[in-house]
């Protein structure tokens, strides 16, 4: 849903973007768990694709599908925080829940995600209505 939505968005005149989208994607892949934090080689790495709303609607895409659902977003200091819990990976309902954690600083490029095992830098873009 939300790929389609990220097509749209991108293949939409700027009059036609709603406000506050941003669109994000990583370039390096990296897993933490207890032991550590550890990159994947490049030729290994999962490209993901994210866009999160200022409503809280949000979509991490990787592997297969995507971890969609509303999130509670908090604001502070030029940065922007989703937060969700236990959200269901669309191809995988019942199974691969994780808690979604992303922060996106609005005047850089910078993001970072957390999700499962996932914690990766972003790459990210506004696409609001006026530019």
């Amino acid at each position: 849903m939300w790929m389609l939505l990220l097509a749209a968005l991108l293949s939409s005149s700027k009059s036609e973007i709603p406000p506050d989208i941003w669109a994000c994607k990583n370039e390096v892949e990296i897993w933490c768990s207890t032991e550590g934090c550890s990159a994947k080689p490049t030729d290994e790495m999962t490209p993901m694709s994210v866009t999160a709303a200022r409503n809280g609607a949000f979509s991490v895409c990787a592997y297969t599908g995507c971890w969609e659902g509303e999130a509670e977003v908090k604001e502070a200091s030029g940065r922007l925080l989703w937060v969700a819990n236990d959200v269901p990976f669309s191809t995988r309902p019942d199974g691969f829940r994780a808690d979604v954690s992303l922060l996106i600083i609005e005047n850089d490029i910078a993001g970072f995600i957390r999700v499962g095992s996932i914690a990766t830098p972003l790459l990210c873009v506004r696409r609001p209505v006026d530019q």
